[in-house]
């Protein structure tokens, strides 16, 4: 991807508009598109945990956490490194590793991407391979689409790790006793 281009992904949720993880003009592009206020963050997906050194702080219970559920749909908040801060002004991010190998095999190849629903602010995602075509076709580079993979129509669960505890904001299709289960047995392996 050249300096500025956003793309059309699939994923394991819906079909995503994404960037580059540091590409500040490519990120600005997707805000316009989406017509979405600055304030909000873009989350990051990633194929490996070994992708994200330098970007977010990683302990225990966000550790057990992706080992648990991921490939999948959970999405953590975490803590961000000085490193990432110093690049985007960010001391959190939002991060999910997605159950998709055609998206895993683009991030393995491509980097971390941020990626957000392809739709405007407040409208339902797209689905159609055509619609996308229709509307988005001049605004982005390229245009992947779904392979054999089945998406869910159930949103990410999401939970925030940054201050030291396990909250959960959204819950989709991971429980919060899925959660609190993997968290329990962590906090047991500290007992013994």
């Amino acid at each position: 991807m050249k300096k500025g281009d956003i793309i059309v992904v699939p994923t394991d949720t819906v079909y995503g508009l994404a960037a580059c993880l540091y590409d500040d003009q490519a990120l600005e592009k997707i805000y316009e598109i989406k017509g979405r206020e600055q304030s909000k963050q873009i989350a990051i997906l990633c194929a490996n945990i070994g992708q994200l050194e330098g970007i977010v702080r990683i302990d225990e219970a966000s550790r057990a956490l992706m080992e648990a559920f991921w490939p999948g749909s959970l999405t953590i908040v975490m803590k961000t490194t000085e490193q990432h801060k110093q690049k985007t002004g960010e001391d959190t991010i939002a991060v999910r590793m997605p159950k998709h190998r055609y998206l895993l095999n683009l991030i393995e190849v491509r980097g971390v991407l941020r990626v957000t629903s392809l739709n405007k602010s407040g409208e339902p995602p797209l689905h159609n391979i055509k619609d996308i075509h229709c509307q988005y076709g001049d605004l982005v580079s390229e245009i992947h689409t779904q392979d054999e993979t089945v998406a869910s129509q159930i949103a990410s669960t999401i939970v925030d790790v940054t201050t030291g505890r396990v909250n959960m904001i959204r819950q989709g299709s991971i429980t919060v006793d899925d959660i609190n289960k993997v968290i329990s047995g962590t906090s047991s392996k500290k007992q013994d």
